[in-house]
């Protein structure tokens, strides 16, 4: 009689860390004084598009993206704002989203958040959690799904090249 194994495969949980940051800057300076405050080196994306609920077009809210490869973690930095729309409208102060994807620990996290607060013109920086915004995990889905449509563009554009 042949025996049965059965091998748990489910993945691990990610981890994400959500800090909302309020300041009047445009997207390209907050980018820019992170990068030089933080050490880290954010890179302007595409835009990301998502069709909010009720409307037509999809929205267009900027995004940056850095790779901090020393920790392994991910960082997204996403504009709650369009030009007529709010991204999470719960927290409709916030003026920009900084996703962290990766295992962040306590001390890591609290030294972030005072650095992001000791930039200039930034008015706050603080950890959100997860249950205000009911629509995080579409929104999460759709960067996910945004970075897979790029990757595939360039991987065809380096092709092409070749």
């Amino acid at each position: 009689m042949s025996k049965k194994i059965l091998l748990d495969i489910r993945p691990e949980p990610i981890i994400f860390t959500l800090i909302g940051i309020s300041c009047h800057m445009k997207d390209y300076r907050i980018s820019f004084l992170l990068n030089k405050h933080l050490g880290s080196d954010f890179l302007k994306m595409e835009d990301l598009k998502i069709t909010l609920t009720n409307k037509k077009n999809p929205t267009e809210f900027s995004l940056y993206y850095y790779c901090d490869e020393d920790y392994f973690n991910t960082y997204y930095l996403v504009s709650n704002r369009s030009q007529e729309f709010v991204l999470a409208p719960e927290i409709k102060q916030v003026d920009f989203l900084l996703i962290v994807e990766g295992e962040f620990r306590k001390a890591q996290k609290d030294r972030l958040i005072k650095s992001i607060r000791n930039i200039p013109n930034v008015l706050t920086a603080y950890e959100i959690k997860f249950a205000e915004i009911k629509n995080f995990e579409t929104l999460l889905n759709d960067i996910e799904l945004h970075f897979m449509k790029i990757l595939k563009e360039n991987k065809i554009k380096y092709e092409q090249k070749s």
